[in-house]
C-alpha cells in the first residue's frame, strides 16, 4: 500500500511543479544565480565594502550582462530583417533547382511560391507574437532581478539564523555548504568551457564571413549549458545561414569548426565537469534533461544539471537514499570518483 501512495505523491508533487512553472522556474533561476553570485558578494565585503552597496553593485552587475544579452539579440534581429529579402531570394533559388533535379529524375514536384508563405499578414502575426513573448522575457527577467534582490539580502544574515535556529545540531545542515560548493564549481567551470565554445564558433563564423557571426557565438555560449542537444541545436540555424549566403563550401566549413570544437571540448572538458565534479550518469543526464524541459521549459532545461546534482548530493548523506544516489552516479572503476558514502558510514 505504500508503494501506490508514494507514487501519487510524486505525481501530485510533479503536476504542481509544472502548473506552477511560471513562479517557480524564474525563482530557481534567481536562486541559482544568487548562488554563482555569493563569491563576489563575500568579496566585496572582504575589501569593506557595506552591504547596502554591495548587493546593488552584483545586482548592477547581473543587469549589466543581462542587457548585453539584450543589445546582441537585438543587433542580431536587425541585422537579420534588413538580409531578410535576399534570403528569400536564395531560398526560392535553392527551391527551384531541387524540384528541377527531382524533376529529372521522374519525381512529380512543383516549387511553392515563397509569397504564399512569407506574406504581410503573416509577418505581422509573427512580429506580434515575437513581441508578445518578449515581453514576457523582460517580465520574468525583473522578476528574477527582484529575487536576486531579497535572496543576496538575505544570504548576508542566513549562517547567523541558522546557528541561534539549531545550535549543536548545525552539523546536520553541513551537507548544503557542499551543496552550494558543488554547484558554484560546476556553473564555472562550466561557463568557462561556454565562453571558450563561444568565442572558438563565433571566431570561425566571423572569419568564413557568415552574417551575425556574434550572434552565433553567443548562441553557441548559451545552449552549451543544455547537454548533448544545445552544441546540435546552436550549430544548425548557423550552418543554414551559411549555405544561404555563402554557398555549400562555407557551410560545410562552419559545420566542420562547429564539430570540431564540440567535440574537443565536449570529449576532454564537459566529462571532467559532468563525470568528476557531478558524478551523475550519461543516461541520468538525458532523462533530467528531458524531464526539467517538460516541466519548466528552457529554463529548466538550463538548470537540469544543478537540480539533479544537487537531488543526488543530498541522496548520498540519507541512509535511505543513498542506493538511488549511487544508482545516479557513473559506473564505478570507469572514472576516478570514488563511490560516495552516507555521512556517519564507513566503508567495510
Amino acid at each position: 500500500m505504500r508503494a501506490p501512495i508514494i507514487a501519487a505523491s510524486i505525481v501530485i508533487v510533479v503536476a504542481g511543479m509544472r502548473a506552477a512553472s511560471p513562479v517557480l522556474a524564474p525563482l530557481v533561476l534567481a536562486l541559482f544565480v544568487a548562488v554563482v553570485s555569493l563569491p563576489a558578494l563575500r568579496w566585496l565585503r572582504r575589501i569593506g565594502a557595506p552591504v547596502p552597496l554591495a548587493i546593488p553593485a552584483i545586482v548592477l552587475m547581473d543587469a549589466v550582462m543581462l542587457a548585453g544579452v539584450g543589445f546582441i539579440i537585438l543587433q542580431a534581429v536587425a541585422e537579420f530583417r534588413e538580409v531578410l529579402p535576399e534570403y528569400l531570394v536564395r531560398i526560392q533559388v535553392l527551391q527551384e533547382a531541387a524540384v528541377a533535379r527531382l524533376q529529372l529524375a521522374g519525381f512529380e514536384a512543383t516549387a511553392v511560391p515563397l509569397r504564399e508563405l512569407v506574406n504581410a499578414d503573416r509577418l505581422f502575426l509573427l512580429a506580434t507574437d515575437a513581441a508578445r513573448r518578449l515581453t514576457g522575457i523582460i517580465g520574468v527577467t525583473l522578476l528574477i532581478v527582484l529575487y536576486l534582490v531579497f535572496m543576496l539580502a538575505e544570504s548576508v544574515g542566513l549562517p547567523i539564523k541558522l546557528q541561534q535556529a539549531f545550535g549543536d545540531r548545525l552539523g546536520a545542515l553541513s551537507q548544503l555548504g557542499r551543496v552550494v560548493t558543488e554547484v558554484q564549481t560546476y556553473l564555472a567551470l562550466k561557463t568557462l568551457v561556454s565562453l571558450a565554445t563561444g568565442l572558438l564558433i563565433g571566431t570561425g563564423a566571423a572569419i568564413i564571413g557568415v552574417d551575425f557571426a556574434l550572434f552565433w557565438g553567443f548562441l553557441a555560449f548559451v545552449l552549451n549549458y543544455v547537454p548533448n542537444v544545445g552544441s546540435v541545436i546552436a550549430a544548425v540555424p548557423a550552418i543554414i545561414v551559411a549555405l544561404l549566403q555563402l554557398g555549400l563550401g562555407p557551410a560545410a566549413a562552419l559545420g566542420g569548426v562547429c564539430l570540431g570544437v564540440n567535440i574537443v571540448l565536449g570529449s576532454i572538458l564537459d566529462p571532467m565537469i559532468v563525470g568528476r565534479r557531478l558524478g551523475l550518469s550519461t543516461l541520468v543526464v538525458l532523462f533530467s534533461l528531458i524531464f526539467w524541459g517538460w516541466t519548466w521549459g528552457l529554463i529548466g532545461m538550463f538548470l537540469a544539471l544543478p537540480l539533479t546534482a544537487t537531488a543526488k548530493i543530498v541522496m548520498e548523506s540519507s541512509r535511505t537514499l543513498h542506493p538511488l544516489a549511487i544508482l545516479m552516479g557513473p559506473v564505478p572503476g570507469l572514472t576516478d570518483e570514488p563511490v560516495p558514502t552516507p555521512a556517519g558510514l564507513r566503508r567495510e
